[in-house]
């Protein structure tokens, strides 16, 4: 009880120190006749200092002083006093804000701060972290570790993996990406480099990280959690027929028990339903669109959502890629074409996306004179 005293009461006495001058008497603002006043003043003296040092007569000091004292008199009259200002208003404001202030910040901490816990100084806590499990004293640790000795490698990689738990993936991958830029490439961190990045994006296999798993492989063919995300990037991109090798490679020989075989499997399924035109609904979106048109509806209209972003920002060729091959899941040929000619216009200038492109027409079979432009 005498800790909330003790804060109420230095609370109080801040409000007070930083509030009272506004609601202090204020003197009047200087005049004309001050400043002259201060002039005919500063004459005199300067009368005084030349008689001491002999530079002026007595008896023409003495008139001269004397015509600077009547024209002091004759610019005199009344000193004008502070002008008080009207109490009440301004009482009851510093009141409110001496009582309000410390209220609200009381009713602020007691909903969403932690008064039952016991007090624990920063140095003590940051020592004892690892042996009270205090998961963010720990990585609060690392970081302030890091922060002076920002190449040591095994701090990344410590605090990647952290960052990644606690579901900062954009952070994970940041970690990730100082830990490569110190050690040697290996698979396993690429790939873990990679799937953050992936997750950061909510399940978007960007260029990026597929370099990056594309690396690992490089390093270690067999890699599974690599070869998993790079056919997933090339499903997100239409190549269907490459996407559904790799996982069944994956499958061949595989344990039954093996940690990722749902994954695959779960993938490939997918992919089955979205080649042979079925809808791709969550299980709650199935239970609450019963009919088939109900369906169509709402993937007709999550289509057309992407339609309109990529023509208010076309520079995403991903998007397009996906945009096309789901208007061929919706029957849409001429859409789908439509899709892939607005692609090649936005990234004309650029090969490897221009590759890209063609490889996804040749793979939904839009070669056909129909999917030309007729002039």
């Amino acid at each position: 009880m005498l800790l909330w005293v003790t804060f109420a009461i230095m609370t109080a006495a801040a409000l007070a120190a930083l509030l009272w001058p506004v609601f202090r008497l204020r003197p009047p603002a200087e005049g004309p006749r001050d400043a002259e006043l201060a002039v005919y003043r500063d004459q005199l003296a300067e009368i005084d200092r030349d008689v001491a040092r002999d530079l002026i007569d007595p008896g023409e000091a003495e008139a001269t002083r004397n015509e600077v004292s009547r024209r002091m008199l004759a610019a005199g009259g009344p000193v004008a006093e502070p002008v008080p200002t009207s109490p009440g208003p301004r009482r009851t404001a510093l009141l409110s804000a001496l009582v309000g202030i410390p209220l609200v910040a009381l009713s602020t901490y007691l909903a969403f701060g932690r008064p039952d816990l016991p007090g624990l100084p920063q140095s003590e806590r940051m020592a004892t972290a690892l042996e009270r499990s205090d998961y963010a004293a720990m990585i609060a640790q690392v970081e302030a570790h890091l922060a002076d000795n920002p190449t040591d490698a095994q701090g990344w990689l410590v605090l990647a993996p952290a960052y990644r738990g606690m579901g900062r993936y954009g952070d994970a991958a940041q970690a990730f990406a100082r830990a490569l830029a110190l050690v040697p490439e290996e698979p396993g961190l690429l790939t873990d480099f990679g799937e953050a990045l992936v997750m950061a994006e909510e399940g978007l296999v960007t260029a990026r990280a597929r370099e990056a798993f594309q690396q690992a492989l490089a390093l270690d063919p067999d890699n599974t959690k690599a070869l998993f995300y790079r056919a997933l990037a090339d499903r997100q991109e239409g190549r269907h027929d490459d996407a559904m090798a790799t996982w069944r490679t994956m499958l061949e020989g595989a344990p039954a028990d093996a940690p990722w075989r749902p994954a695959v499997e779960h993938q490939m399924a997918s992919l089955e339903r979205e080649r042979s035109g079925a809808p791709q609904l969550s299980e709650s979106d199935v239970a609450a669109a019963r009919d088939v048109e109900d369906r169509e509806a709402m993937i007709r209209g999550m289509v057309d959502g992407l339609a309109q972003r990529l023509e208010q920002n076309g520079d995403d060729l991903q998007g397009w890629l996906r945009l096309a091959n789901a208007r061929m899941v919706l029957g849409e040929r001429s859409a789908a074409a439509a899709a892939l000619r607005s692609a090649e216009q936005q990234f004309s200038g650029d090969a490897e996306s221009m590759g890209r492109i063609a490889e996804a027409r040749s793979a939904l079979g839009l070669e056909g004179p129909s999917d030309k432009v007729t002039p």
